[in-house]
């Protein structure tokens, strides 16, 4: 049976629910712009349906805002105001705390703009002390990125052997898959779970808890 000292996490998603964050942005930059935004479960159900934007702009009518809008979400999804809407998920932490009891190296690694508001976040919300490390690479860059730069932070180390990833997306899935490590994804994050069983060797989960461990090194798939 595998034996797991090191995890690689995700962060939006995987362990901070989002959900506010996310919507409160989508509605500022509507309503300020003189459009009316869809309401919260509609606007999530199809953000984790990854619906493209220029659909979800058209339900307020608001095509032509496109540009507009994606300038504005890059200038102001992680601003204090934003970041202060995220909360962690439940029972994310006693997790991580008990994963650090039993030793296990925990590596954060996030699609982030901005490391030092990303730094205040974390310590706000107690994620800081849990961390023995956190990499940042940007969106633009998607796993592939991820993967670099766990690359960069552990270059002579065969992580296949003794590592887990957990995510909540594709991009997590394509950057453990480039780095040869083990992967859980979540469904109570970015992604719906019907889209989540379709990414081959995925064990798909609920949530993040203890038990993972477990059925990760029994290589106990879906």
């Amino acid at each position: 049976m595998k034996r797991i000292r090191r995890i690689f996490l995700d962060l939006d998603g995987t362990l901070l629910e989002g959900r506010e964050r996310h919507y409160q942005c989508y509605r500022n930059i509507l309503e300020q712009a003189g459009f009316t935004p869809i309401g919260i479960d509609a606007y999530w159900d199809m953000k984790r349906a990854m619906t493209n934007r220029r659909e979800l702009l058209a339900l307020s009518g608001a095509e032509e805002l496109y540009d507009r809008f994606l300038a504005t979400w890059l200038a102001t999804i992680e601003s204090p105001e934003m970041l202060a809407l995220d909360r962690v998920h439940d029972g994310a932490v006693s997790t991580l705390q008990q994963w650090k009891q039993q030793g296990l190296e925990l590596v954060l690694i996030t699609m982030r703009q901005d490391a030092k508001a990303l730094d205040g976040q974390l310590e706000r919300l107690g994620l800081q002390p849990l961390l023995d490390a956190v990499l940042v690479c940007s969106h633009i860059e998607g796993g592939a990125g991820k993967a670099e730069a766990i690359r960069r932070r552990f270059p002579d180390m065969a992580l296949s052997r003794d590592s887990l990833w957990i995510g909540d997306t594709e991009a997590d899935w394509t950057a453990a898959r480039a780095l040869g490590i083990d992967v859980v994804l979540v469904t109570n994050g970015l992604r719906t779970r019907e889209y989540l069983d379709t990414l081959e060797g995925a064990l798909v989960v609920p949530a993040i808890e203890p038990g993972i461990l477990a059925r990760a090194c029994a290589g106990d798939a879906h």
